[in-house]
């Protein structure tokens, strides 16, 4: 559901191997939340102030408090049918037969930081690379802004520089581009499921704007929960085929 090639080299291969450790025990996870840009925060702290909805986050874009900023924190949601019932897209976060603490166990096993394990607010998709502590602080006060980390050796091995570029590219991107697929603003596990296209549409890169590809009516989608709400309308973030984009539930069935 986002780009894992932007995200920090090292937590790019332990996000690999966190999924094959996990299909190994028969448990199997996608990816819901990788880089996020400056932008995409501001649209989170804007929930429940400016903008309609219960507050998420304490962390404005500008003050880099986000280690998805930087590139070295991950959430994931389990693509697994959990209650039995024939459909995996209502148990995304589903934990009552306690997955996400397998996860967890697995993803501390291989070395990542596992946001379950927090004291305080427990956040059991969270998963982040360790050695640049828990929150941003250190980051911040050795690096200033997540451009300039990406920039540096921390991050720009031989390995690495590939993706230092996509994340690079991706934070000063804006919606005039289509191939920049934004990050949902919101979570509601009601919009989980599968939908059909009501009538030939356009799959976005955000909510009403920038065109992924065109999609014709009767064509089947899926939506985890993730959506952003704009002008009114709710965009849902879906799957379609190998591509994600949001689709305006209007069209949808």
């Amino acid at each position: 559901m986002r780009n894992v090639k932007e995200l920090h080299p090292e937590l790019q291969i332990k996000l690999s191997l966190l999924q094959s450790e996990c299909k190994k025990q028969g448990i199997v996870i996608g990816v819901g939340e990788c880089l996020r840009t400056k932008a995409e925060q501001d649209a989170l702290y804007a929930k429940g102030r400016t903008k309609p909805g219960k507050i998420v986050t304490k962390a404005k874009g500008n003050t880099y408090s986000s280690m998805h900023q930087w590139g070295v924190a991950v959430d994931i949601y389990l693509k697994m049918d959990v209650d039995g019932d024939g459909s995996t897209v209502d148990d995304a976060f589903n934990n009552s037969t306690g997955l996400f603490n397998k996860v967890g166990k697995i993803g501390q096993s291989i070395g990542l930081e596992w946001g379950g394990s927090w004291k305080s607010i427990k956040d059991l998709p969270h998963f982040q690379l360790p050695q640049y502590g828990s929150t941003p602080a250190q980051l911040k006060a050795k690096y200033g802004t997540p451009n300039k980390f990406m920039k540096s050796s921390a991050w720009s091995s031989s390995s690495g520089k590939k993706a230092a570029g996509n994340a690079l590219k991706a934070q000063n991107n804006t919606d005039k581009s289509a191939k920049r697929i934004e990050s949902a603003q919101s979570l509601e596990k009601k919009y989980a499921g599968s939908y059909d296209v009501g009538s030939n549409c356009n799959l976005m890169s955000g909510a009403g704007t920038g065109v992924v590809a065109p999609v014709k009516k009767g064509t089947q989608v899926q939506c985890y929960g993730y959506y952003t709400k704009k002008n009114g309308k709710v965009y849902l973030f879906v799957q379609v085929g190998k591509k994600t984009g949001f689709i305006n539930k209007n069209d949808l069935k």
